[in-house]
């Protein structure tokens, strides 16, 4: 049924919904509601942050702020020492929806990712997947769950079953039934003028099922899009009217890739980063562990080679054998006092290790470009294993990537490969990876191949503001907060890093509210940075992101 006061704003977020992938199913007619949106307003390719990463990523699309300016780098913060912290705890710039609730709208968010915990917005905020637990704390007001639990039952904030080999098209239509119907309870009993739900389940079905061959000849990623598509078109008939704004987005794409930079041997082979074994053992004995490592998988490969019929007869305790090696690195702690560069994520970051900044910085001050022109060097050396050609064709500085008053919290050096469907690797996985890093290889072959995100999402625009056909020009995350507001004629305050995206609007929405700009956003009334209350509730953020391939 038709509300009964359309929303002013509605922004529907896509987890990682790839602009190449939406750009062809739109063209193939798979997708009849957002072609319906395209042809009403603007559609394009929106760029996300560096690194392609969701706390980043969303929290520069709430804020209009580079990483720099407020905060965010990663999942967790770049240092050496403390444990993890919810993202919205150190996000120390104002998002949109905090702001419109301060100037007398009713705002409510459902599902959105680093929203957790929860702001006191005016109307209802409900954190989406990043929240430790299904629990009261993360909602605003606590009661706004059970609004949502009445609606849709217990849900999982992190399904495993989608992430699981035998997912089928009910699990996925379930996992995108719920924002649909999460936010219809929501709005229901909390009336609002602006509102944001996201759709999680796409990123997480490209991350397990991107290129995945099924035998009954289905494509499990394609379908989700469909079913997405129709989703959210019953979201929009039961909450938008023509006045609406509908802005519709993602964090970032989603693509297959066939090499493995790791990143980790690159720095240990060098000198760049130390381990130390745990207790007393010290970086000596976990070198030596290293070294044992080493040298036995060199010899199997070589008895692999040579002796393949007696290869074949060893499997069995060769498997077993590799199990207990591969454990050379379990407990082991980075060596600070002997590492200059630490890689963080799956994404190229790099810290250098300096002291007066770092925790247990090593880099004097005076060495610092030192240090940074020998770790780019050290890139710059890596070839493709297949064509030989470089796989990096540059490193990015902190100073060209970011602004702002946090800039020097993030990444010193960002890898920029010479093919953007490259992962490097800056973490030890010893379940899927074993002995990654004993390997002789610094780049490796992916085979089968992973999904890792892709730097272009999708931007969607529809209303009386915008010109009916339209293209952004570049867009980035930073430009959808600004664009917004231009959008609904407010204000843009001073000081956003993004721009108005002018080239999508109507010049009759423009002569009739003329782009005005306000003074800058209060930073937030706070940004505690405080961790989660409990080594449970960290644990299980820690597992959920270890199984997407974060950490």
């Amino acid at each position: 049924m038709p509300p009964v006061q359309p929303l002013k704003l509605l922004v529907i977020g896509v987890d990682g919904a790839d602009y190449a992938r939406v750009t062809r199913w739109l063209g193939e007619g798979r997708l009849p509601r957002l072609a319906a949106l395209r042809d009403e307003g603007a559609f394009g390719p929106l760029r996300s942050t560096v690194p392609a990463l969701t706390p980043p990523a969303w929290s520069t699309m709430l804020t209009g702020m580079n990483p720099g300016g407020h905060g965010v780098f990663e999942w967790f913060p770049l240092t050496g020492e403390g444990g993890a912290s919810p993202v919205a705890a150190r996000r120390r710039a104002r998002t949109i929806w905090e702001a419109l609730s301060d100037a007398g709208w009713q705002v409510g968010t459902y599902n959105v990712p680093t929203t957790y915990p929860p702001e006191p917005l005016s109307a209802f905020q409900v954190s989406g997947f990043d929240a430790p637990a299904l629990r009261p704390d993360m909602a605003h007001p606590p009661e706004a769950l059970q609004v949502v639990l009445s609606a849709v039952g217990t849900y999982e904030l992190y399904p495993h079953s989608i992430l699981d080999i035998n997912c089928d098209f009910a699990d996925v239509a379930r996992h995108l039934d719920l924002p649909r119907d999460g936010i219809n309870a929501l709005l229901e009993a909390y009336p609002c003028d602006a509102a944001m739900v996201v759709f999680q389940v796409i990123d997480w079905l490209q991350h397990r099922h991107l290129g995945e061959p099924r035998s009954d000849g289905r494509d499990l990623v394609e379908e989700g899009y469909a079913i997405l598509d129709e989703r959210i078109g019953q979201i929009l008939d039961r909450w938008c009217g023509p006045e609406t704004t509908v802005v519709i987005l993602s964090d970032h794409g989603g693509t297959l890739t066939t090499r493995l930079i790791n990143l980790e041997k690159v720095f240990q082979d060098r000198g760049l980063l130390a381990y130390r074994a745990p207790g007393d053992g010290g970086r000596e004995a976990y070198e030596r562990r290293r070294r044992i490592a080493r040298l036995s998988l060199s010899a199997w490969t070589l008895l692999k080679a040579k002796l393949p019929r007696l290869a074949r007869i060893l499997a069995p305790a060769a498997r077993r054998a590799r199990g207990k090696l591969a454990s050379y690195h379990e407990g082991a702690e980075i060596d600070w006092e002997h590492t200059k560069a630490v890689p963080w994520g799956v994404d190229g970051a790099i810290r250098l290790n300096v002291q007066g900044r770092d925790a247990h910085g090593s880099v004097a001050p005076g060495e610092v470009d030192a240090v940074r022109q020998e770790v780019i060097d050290a890139l710059m050396t890596l070839r493709d294993p297949v064509t030989r050609e470089p796989i990096c064709r540059g490193v990015r500085t902190r100073e060209e990537l970011y602004t702002g008053p946090y800039a020097d919290e993030g990444p010193d050096l960002v890898v920029d490969t010479a093919d953007p469907r490259c992962l490097c690797v800056s973490y030890r996985d010893t379940g899927e990876l074993p002995m990654l890093d004993v390997q002789p290889e610094d780049v490796v072959v992916l085979d089968p191949p992973w999904c890792i995100h892709d730097p272009y999402g999708i931007l969607l625009a529809a209303g009386p503001a915008f010109e009916p056909g339209s293209a952004p020009d570049e867009a980035g995350l930073a430009d959808v907060v600004p664009t917004i507001l231009a959008a609904l004629g407010l204000p843009v305050p001073a000081g956003l890093d993004g721009r108005v995206l002018m080239e999508v609007l109507a010049s009759s929405h423009l002569d009739s509210h003329p782009l005005r700009v306000g003074p800058p956003w209060p930073a937030p009334d706070a940004a505690t940075g405080g961790g989660f209350s409990t080594q449970d509730d960290e644990a299980a953020v820690e597992e959920r992101l270890r199984d997407l391939g974060y950490l």
